[in-house]
């Protein structure tokens, strides 16, 4: 059968799940506290900074692709009745917004603007992974990194146990992963504080100045260890009685004590091999991973502290969800400045989510991709319906998925949050 298609100005909306992110906002004051952060506009007929921040969290979470896709929000009549908004800025409005707002204080503005947010969740025993990640941006002011890649190098602290972002420094794409952890793990503390009791790091990490920083601040670490002269020696010197198999793997195990030229207390070099066919005669046919820990025995044994460590895999589906779903992986400005704070605004919308999905529905959909939250939940079609004293949504959608936002709403819009912890 031919179907014609034809345009109807029947108030429809496919974004009837997006009104979770408006009540959301709602509850945690998110347009003052924007406001007060950012300050008023520079003219009585400017826009407020939260038009703008607002607008960029629906487009995150909703999946635009492009600063042109906001128009898509001011033509859908229906969503903006739905939450009470008059209209959104355009494409170039908000280009130019970033351009002045942009740097590292707008940065650390939406990180000011995060710490109350992040207080919301409860998780107290908490483990930090910090690492970078490149994003290409071959246009602008992006720099090569030693991946030979042009573009951005953010660095990223993320909490494995609930996947919220704490903490991040956009840098250009020629910094060295290396520098300033020390300072970027104090400032995750602040954004997250109290919480933080153990940092797993890539081998960035491994240097003397925030080893000797965690054991002073008493937080447990593991860190990928260099596969130095000095530390594979004293691996290789380990007797073969040391090693031992890990039940249901292929590899093994073994540690020893170790301690580099500017740490003064020693801490565990935790070993762990696995054949392989190369014909090396220094390493007698294994391939070595290092971990370096500061975890009492008692607490982790050898093995436990290679599943441990090797756990901040998780960071990586995580980055790849902001960089794939949340479309971070490509930067709109040609300026490090605009491009810095649309970075940090993306991380707020991700926090949001992932907050909604705690509060809202519970910590079992803690590890439900946004893509699955817009298929099951986002983006679903209904018809906004106003009578005298109130709003109604009729959603065509699986039953379930109705219940299912129908109860995250009502809790979100009712419940009382959790107190900061």
């Amino acid at each position: 059968m031919r179907i014609k298609i034809e345009h109807t100005d029947e108030r429809l909306t496919r974004r009837s799940g997006m009104v979770l992110v408006d009540e959301f906002g709602r509850r945690v004051d998110l347009r003052r506290v924007v406001d007060r952060v950012f300050g008023a506009p520079g003219s009585g007929r400017g826009r407020a900074a939260s038009e703008y921040v607002t607008a960029f969290v629906d487009m995150f979470i909703d999946g635009a692709l492009t600063l042109e896709h906001v128009r898509m929000f001011e033509q859908d009549h229906a969503f903006k009745e739905m939450i009470g908004r008059a209209d959104y800025p355009s494409s170039d409005a908000m280009g130019d917004w970033l351009r002045r707002q942009g740097g590292v204080e707008g940065e650390h503005k939406v990180w000011t603007i995060q710490k109350p947010l992040l207080d919301l969740s409860r998780d107290c025993d908490a483990t930090l992974d910090i690492d970078a990640t490149i994003i290409e941006a071959d246009k602008g002011d992006g720099e090569k990194s030693f991946k030979g890649i042009v573009g951005y190098q953010p660095m990223l602290g993320i909490i494995a146990e609930n996947g919220l972002v704490v903490g991040s420094e956009f840098r250009y794409g020629n910094a060295s992963p290396q520098a300033g952890l020390v300072a970027f793990v104090t400032a995750c503390r602040t954004t997250y504080p109290d919480r933080i009791r153990r940092v797993r790091s890539d081998s960035a990490g491994y240097q003397s100045s925030v080893i000797n920083f965690l054991t002073t601040e008493k937080l447990q670490y593991t860190i990928s260890a260099d596969q130095s002269k000095t530390e594979m020696h004293e691996i290789l010197a380990l007797p073969e009685t040391a090693w031992k198999a890990v039940p249901g793997e292929e590899y093994m195990v073994a540690e020893t004590v170790h301690t580099m030229n500017d740490t003064p207390e020693a801490f565990r070099l935790v070993a762990k091999r696995t054949p392989t066919t190369q014909l090396d005669l220094f390493t007698n046919g294994w391939k070595y991973w290092l971990v370096a820990t500061n975890i009492p025995n008692n607490e982790k044994d050898t093995a436990s502290v290679i599943a441990f460590h090797a756990a901040r895999g998780e960071m990586e589906r995580i980055i790849g969800e902001l960089k794939a779903h949340f479309n971070l992986d490509h930067m709109p400005c040609g300026q490090f400045s605009a491009n810095s704070l649309y970075f940090a605004l993306g991380l707020l919308a991700y926090n949001i989510v992932q907050l909604m999905k705690q509060i809202g529905f519970g910590k079992q959909t803690m590890k439900k991709s946004i893509r699955t939250m817009r298929y099951e939940l986002m983006h679903l079609a209904g018809r906004v319906v106003t009578h005298a004293r109130y709003m109604m949504l009729r959603i065509a959608a699986p039953k379930t998925y109705v219940e299912q936002l129908s109860a995250a709403y009502t809790t979100l819009h009712l419940a009382p949050f959790p107190a900061p912890a």
